[in-house]
């Protein structure tokens, strides 16, 4: 006989029992089940599921149907949420949240995929990129989700609606030529312009990310073997408030051989930082670096040699593109800069190669002996 599903069989008894799910306890957000033995039949023990979570959904869509997107939000998903996520992604979720504010008075039960196009389409007209609408639409899919595992809702208007088109965002970086000409700009007799000129070349030569280069130590730096080790991640929010968290995945943990000229940059630095008898291998006073004084000094200098201003991050699609630009494949790119996936390294970077299949094409001449 076919195994119904919820349903077991208990071996010392000789008799079946069902598990109902219930959803999650709002207070300890612990799972509720309702167990119950001693069935003859795998049919009693289903019949009994079913009028169980017939009964169980009943109460939870009546229940939702006062409850405010508001209300879920605060007493069930956020509660939830935080529990499982760092608290930098949290702290980014926390930000987004009044772009939801739309749906706040809102019943939950009574959002349609209607309201979510509306909302679409009012985020789009503030001129937000698309990246950013799409990323607040997954969070408004996975807060239905959830409210969906709760059974407070019956079905997710967000996905049921979809999410608005991607756009290809064009790759913003520096060629080797505007780097040089902004990084002739600091003084290297002073502390501080020598201390954002080491962190600048560090990011244009590794393709670190900011919360990686934050967190670096100089345990993490072997001037003998010319590499440093990224094992880690700074979620900054106060020079006196900010949280040292491994990487995002197992992927970002990674080792990055250095050339000698980067490498004579941070033993030059070291010496002049040893004065702060600080471990981390920058920072102000003994405490990490802001994220916002990097911009802050990107764009002074830019505005000195008037070169371009472009984003932190940029600077990590600058060390893409020059690494390209030399010949490295996609699987050493990927690895170099710590994607999970190899699609996210072709996704973002492929354009910058232009000849690509120009050159497949040329290497294929030949191949074959045609008569």
């Amino acid at each position: 006989m076919p195994k119904k599903s919820n349903v077991y069989y208990d071996k010392e008894t000789k008799t079946y029992y069902s598990v109902a799910s219930l959803g999650f306890d709002k207070i300890t957000g612990k799972r509720m089940q309702k167990k119950k033995r001693g069935f003859k039949t795998q049919k009693e023990a289903k019949d009994w599921h079913t009028e169980t979570m017939a009964k169980h959904s009943k109460k939870a869509i009546t229940n939702g149907i006062k409850l405010t997107f508001k209300m879920f939000l605060d007493n069930y998903y956020i509660p939830h949420y935080e529990k499982t996520v760092s608290a930098r992604t949290f702290y980014t979720f926390s930000s987004n949240l009044k772009r939801l504010a739309y749906f706040y008075d809102m019943k939950i039960v009574d959002i349609k995929p209607i309201h979510v196009g509306y909302w679409q389409t009012e985020l789009l007209k503030e001129e937000l990129s698309n990246t950013y609408v799409r990323l607040l639409h997954g969070t408004l899919v996975s807060i239905f989700n959830f409210a969906l595992k709760l059974e407070v809702i019956y079905e997710n208007s967000a996905t049921k609606l979809g999410n608005v088109s991607k756009k290809r965002q064009e790759v913003d970086f520096w060629t080797v030529e505007e780097f040089q000409t902004f990084i002739s700009s600091f003084d290297l007799n002073k502390y501080k312009e020598r201390l954002y000129y080491t962190a600048f070349t560090l990011f244009f030569m590794t393709g670190l990310r900011k919360s990686e280069l934050q967190a670096l130590t100089w345990q993490d730096i072997d001037f003998s073997d010319n590499s440093l080790m990224v094992n880690k991640s700074l979620y900054y929010k106060s020079k006196n408030d900010w949280i040292i968290n491994p990487t995002k995945t197992i992927t970002g943990i990674r080792k990055i051989y250095l050339d000698k000229t980067t490498v004579k940059i941070l033993s030059d630095w070291e010496k002049w930082q040893k004065v702060e008898n600080n471990d981390f291998v920058f920072s102000q006073k003994g405490s990490p670096m802001s994220p916002t004084s990097f911009q802050y000094m990107l764009k002074k200098h830019c505005e000195l040699v008037n070169v371009k201003p472009i984003r932190i991050h940029a600077l990590r699609h600058s060390h893409a593109s020059l690494l390209l630009s030399l010949g490295m494949n996609d699987l050493e790119l990927q690895n170099r800069l710590g994607h999970t996936n190899i699609s996210t390294t072709l996704g973002t970077y492929s354009h910058l190669r232009p000849t690509a299949m120009k050159e497949v094409a040329d290497k294929l001449d030949g191949i074959l002996s045609i008569k």
